[in-house]
């Protein structure tokens, strides 16, 4: 049984010097010609990540979208330490790729030439018996407070039965991450813990690129890598952000509503609330209010069960690609309370106001709080 609690590692694989980088995908434009920020979009690595599955005969790479390397990816030359491999089947999806392989017996490394030149990644094997049947939560996340992560993490397990987190660390400096796991294995309710480091460009932000969204493949990228690694037999998973509160106006809870849906998938919209500034630290529990300037919903969130109809398809951020979220819906009772101060502020639109005097109580929150804390 592998260990519950634990840090692993990627390595991946990058573009050999002076190899063509990868462009821009049609209809970005970066807003900047400053090289510093123009650095943030991810045109030199080929993969992060190589995964064995077992129970399919499969072994699969993990990279950002290919866009003009496609043609540089299938002349590449593949082997493990074992021996040679067969050109791959490329699989391009909106925000990533996968090359996949035929592979029945166990291999160690991933040995890929290109241009001469070779260099390895560790193949890591599924280990999916970490997460087996467990309401498990999954982020992507890079400098949030573990004050911040144990508190989100409370809340998920009393409002909605969480046992299992997986963390795909995006390169934290704030502190080590083995501070981190400690400060995890302290919830007893949390039946297994990982942390993925991930030292990849998260990608650029809207005041970088046009169309910013389109040229951020880390964290889809990784998603899928986790859902093949870990999360294939956890019981369901709920995908969101440490800012992000799950409520649910019945009290039900995220993971078994998702398992009751006819596609064991569901998602749900999110709407900012507010903590009054200027009192320290914010944290969930002292975000009560509403802005009725930034009423709009926010991108939707989901949960899955990994083992129903659509559980292998592409993972996204906000919902399966190409799975209309209008067919999965858990709103109105299901939602989230997009939690404005719990930021790293590495994002515009995320600075402190003082303009509150419009500001007003969340009766609904306020209620729930009361209730369940």
């Amino acid at each position: 049984m592998p260990e519950p609690r634990a840090i692993d590692a990627l390595t991946g694989l990058t573009l050999p010097q002076g190899a063509p980088r990868r462009g821009l995908p049609p209809l970005v434009r970066f807003r900047t010609d400053d090289p510093g920020l123009r650095a943030r979009y991810d045109d030199d690595v080929l993969y992060y990540s190589a995964v064995w599955l077992q129970d399919r005969g499969l072994l699969r790479l993990y990279g950002p979208r290919a866009l003009n390397l496609a043609p540089l990816l299938a002349r590449a030359g593949y082997a493990t330490d074992r021996g040679p491999l067969p050109a791959p089947r490329l699989r391009h999806f909106k925000r990533y790729v996968i090359a996949e392989f035929a592979l029945t017996t166990p291999a160690d490394r991933l040995i890929l030439t290109l241009d001469g030149r070779t260099q390895a990644m560790a193949i890591l094997h599924q280990a999916t018996d970490v997460f087996a049947g467990l309401n498990t939560v999954y982020t992507m996340s890079q400098n949030n407070d573990p004050d911040w992560i144990v508190d989100w993490m409370a809340h998920l397990n009393r409002h909605h039965g969480a046992e299992a987190l997986l963390i795909s660390d995006n390169a934290s400096t704030a502190y080590p991450l083995e501070h981190l796991l400690e400060r995890l294995r302290g919830l007893d309710f949390l039946k297994a813990v990982r942390i993925l480091s991930v030292p990849f460009r998260y990608g650029p932000s809207s005041a970088i690129c046009r169309r910013a969204s389109q040229a951020r493949f880390l964290q889809t990228g990784i998603a899928n890598t986790n859902r093949d690694l870990y999360l294939g037999r956890a019981r369901a998973v709920l995908s969101c952000d440490v800012d992000e509160i799950v409520v649910s106006n019945s009290g039900a809870s995220v993971f078994d509503a998702a398992r009751d849906r006819r596609l064991g998938v569901m998602t749900f919209p999110g709407y900012w609330r507010f903590a009054k500034p200027g009192r320290g630290k914010p944290l969930h529990a002292d975000h009560l209010w509403i802005d009725p300037a930034r009423a709009r919903a926010c991108p939707s969130k989901y949960a899955l069960d990994p083992q129903g109809v659509v559980g292998r398809w592409s993972w996204m951020t906000h919902s399966l690609e190409s799975l209309p979220r209008s067919w999965i819906s858990g709103a109105p009772d299901f939602w989230f309370a997009h939690c404005h101060g719990i930021s790293t502020r590495w994002k515009e639109g995320r600075e402190e106001t003082a303009d509150t005097v419009d500001w007003q109580i969340d009766p609904a929150l306020q209620a729930l709080w009361d209730k369940r804390g």
